[in-house]
């Protein structure tokens, strides 16, 4: 489709038409016409002895200028833990690998990012007190530590769920995201927790808080549970157009993933319910409790 003119503008109709919402087979007919005609190009193209190719010479390639920043004595030392860490544990892992990030933190007490994946790594643990302390420690030494604040900020937000006062609880949550937001502008972690302070507290989330979900959705696309997170807020305005087209490329996952099936059982719902109506709250609900084929894998 792409080396053929007319049927590469059937394609970008064909995706514009299924991100809005269409169902696939229906999008299909509808952009490309006859699907036996195209079935048949498509078997043509496969038993051909020469593929289309297009050159592309290294001039039209702009490749920026590359910087390379050795790591630190201590952050050489952490390394293996970092991996560890962002590559996802459980807690089990996480209690595991706590003892070399102490380690190497005794050792190397000054280096900011050593600090800063020590909180990390007692944020993963359920250490939330020791997480914070390592953060302050790591934001101390190098107030442009970007994931200090996160650590910090993740475990406030944990400690939060259990304070007597909600309210100022978040607030003093959103702390550490709004120092990062300030620093980054497009991080989308503020933007998200922005939103959550709101939702988590069982407060009505405002029209900025709004605003940021969406802003962050933009930012990282590639986040599913943000993507999910944002068409139920649409659904909640009633505004199940909108979160069909949102809903649409996780649906169309092609791994499968939970998420996904659930995306399609929800579109379906949507599909029969009218804007500025309300979703039906029982099918909505047996949506959302439903197992998660992603986090159950575990």
């Amino acid at each position: 489709m792409f080396f053929n003119p007319e049927r590469g503008r059937q394609y970008s109709d064909y995706v514009t038409r299924f991100l809005r919402g269409t169902p696939s087979l229906e999008a299909a007919e509808a952009a490309f016409g006859d699907l036996s005609k195209l079935e048949a190009e498509l078997k043509n193209y496969q038993r051909t002895r020469r593929i289309p190719a297009k050159r592309f010479s290294a001039d039209l390639l702009e490749i920026g200028a590359i910087n390379v920043s050795p790591l630190s004595e201590g952050m050489g030392a952490m390394m293996d833990v970092v991996l560890q860490s962002r590559r996802g544990v459980d807690r089990d892992k996480a209690l595991a690998i706590l003892p070399e990030a102490r380690a190497v933190a005794a050792r190397y007490p000054e280096d900011a990012g050593v600090l800063a994946a020590l909180a990390e790594a007692e944020y993963d643990a359920g250490n939330d007190a020791e997480a914070i302390a390592a953060a302050d420690g790591a934001i101390a030494r190098d107030p442009q530590q970007q994931n200090a604040y996160v650590q910090k900020g993740y475990a406030l937000f944990r400690q939060a769920g259990d304070a007597d006062d909600k309210a100022a609880a978040y607030e003093a949550a959103m702390k550490p995201f709004e120092a990062l937001n300030a620093i980054e502008a497009n991080h989308p972690l503020p933007l998200i927790y922005y939103y959550r302070s709101f939702a988590e507290r069982g407060s009505a989330p405002d029209n900025t808080s709004r605003a940021a979900l969406r802003r962050a959705s933009e930012l990282a696309p590639f986040d599913q549970a943000l993507r999910l997170n944002l068409a139920l807020m649409q659904i909640g305005d009633r505004q199940h157009t909108q979160a069909r087209a949102t809903l649409a490329p996780l649906a169309a996952d092609p791994h499968g993933s939970g998420r996904s099936a659930r995306a399609k059982q929800l579109m379906t719902l949507l599909e029969q319910t009218p804007d500025g109506t309300r979703l039906d709250a029982s099918a909505l609900q047996a949506q959302m409790e439903a197992p998660d084929a992603e986090d159950t894998e575990s």
